[in-house]
């Protein structure tokens, strides 16, 4: 194929708006949480397996291995928290009210505050 250059033109691909809503968030919530669970104890039991194959053998590298997957195990858990951290503070977001504070404040005595009264009520 022979094909000029410059005669290909990239277009960026289109981004699309989703909505999302609180249903949304709560799928996405417990599916997130269950492949989570599923990771942890398929890694767990991956570690058990493992760590008896490299006592068997007593290959260092093994033992490596075994030591990664704890890690990699650990960091799931620490991601399960997270998911419980980053849905609070989504859900917090949308039910936070109005954050403003109006305060009115008169700069005067009270005599003249009590004459302003007075007269706002004639």
């Amino acid at each position: 194929l022979e094909i000029p250059p410059g005669s290909i033109i990239k277009k960026p691909p289109e981004r699309k708006m989703v909505e999302s809503n609180a249903n949304d968030l709560n799928t996405d919530y417990r599916y997130a949480r269950e492949n989570i669970y599923n990771i942890i104890e398929r890694g767990q039991e991956a570690i058990e397996d493992l760590l008896q194959d490299a006592r068997d053998s007593g290959n260092a590298r093994m033992f490596e291995v075994v030591g990664q997957l704890i890690k990699t195990v650990g960091e799931q858990n620490q991601n399960l928290v997270n998911v419980h951290k980053q849905v609070k503070d989504i859900t917090q977001e949308t039910n936070a009210g109005p954050n403003s504070v109006t305060n009115a404040l008169f700069i005067g005595s009270t005599a003249e505050l009590q004459k302003m009264l007075n007269d706002k009520e004639k």
